[in-house]
């Protein structure tokens, strides 16, 4: 994202979860998404972020609003990129929580691996790299809540009545999500993708600069005012 003409001005700070990209899981000692939340306050606050607009893509999306209703004064804007909001949200971790770890370890991750290797495009391809470096663990730890908060958790109201500014980003691909119409009702800006389905970053990420940089404007007067991306895109950013 970074070498992208229209976010040249800003300062983008991102941050894989735990056991995802490089960042190490100590399965000694299991996360949830609250335990992820938490974490990321400890992210900012090393960072001395202050006043900046919260990208979560997938997961991430869920991460980005548990910390925007916790830090309200921390941020000046979120954007969700096809974030969790109703149960048909969480596909790729309800495949996860009827399976103990083992089965999950030896059976069902794999085949998660071999379907993405069976699809065309750069989308899957993308994806399948970073679950080949993503901790089996952790991507199951993660599971169990996701799939309880996108079910139990209210989290449609949860995001439109966030104080803070608000986008939804979305791929043309998902034009039928049930809770779209909802946001064009409220305050929330809705931005569809041409051409992209749920992972849009990789599908048109000139797009899908071009929407951020257009949101950062929008929530900050001054270029250069950090966008910070927690846990956003695919399972080493956020996607489960």
């Amino acid at each position: 994202m970074a070498s992208f003409p229209e976010l040249q001005t800003f300062r983008l700070v991102s941050a894989d979860n735990s056991g995802c990209g490089d960042s190490p899981y100590d399965d000694n000692h299991p996360l949830n998404i609250d335990g992820v939340v938490e974490l990321m306050e400890s992210f900012v606050a090393h960072w001395g972020l202050n006043r900046f607009l919260l990208v979560g893509g997938s997961m991430g999306g869920l991460v980005a609003l548990l910390y925007a209703e916790r830090n309200p004064n921390k941020i000046a804007g979120v954007v969700k990129v096809e974030g969790n909001l109703a149960p048909k949200g969480c596909m790729f971790s309800r495949s996860v929580v009827p399976h103990s770890y083992s089965h999950f370890e030896k059976v069902v991750f794999p085949q998660i691996k071999r379907a993405l290797a069976a699809k065309t495009g750069p989308r899957f391809a993308r994806h399948l790299r970073v679950l080949e470096k993503a901790n089996a663990r952790a991507y199951y730890d993660y599971s169990f809540q996701t799939v309880e908060y996108s079910h139990h958790g209210n989290l449609l109201n949860r995001f439109l009545s966030l104080p803070a500014p608000k986008c939804f980003l979305y791929g043309s691909q998902n034009h039928h999500l049930s809770y779209l119409p909802r946001h064009r009702e409220s305050e929330c800006i809705v931005i569809e993708l041409p051409h992209a389905n749920h992972f849009l970053f990789y599908d048109e990420p000139n797009h899908y600069a071009a929407a951020l940089a257009c949101q950062n404007s929008c929530s900050f007067p001054n270029p250069g005012t950090p966008i910070s991306r927690l846990a956003s895109s695919t399972f080493a950013k956020g996607e489960i």
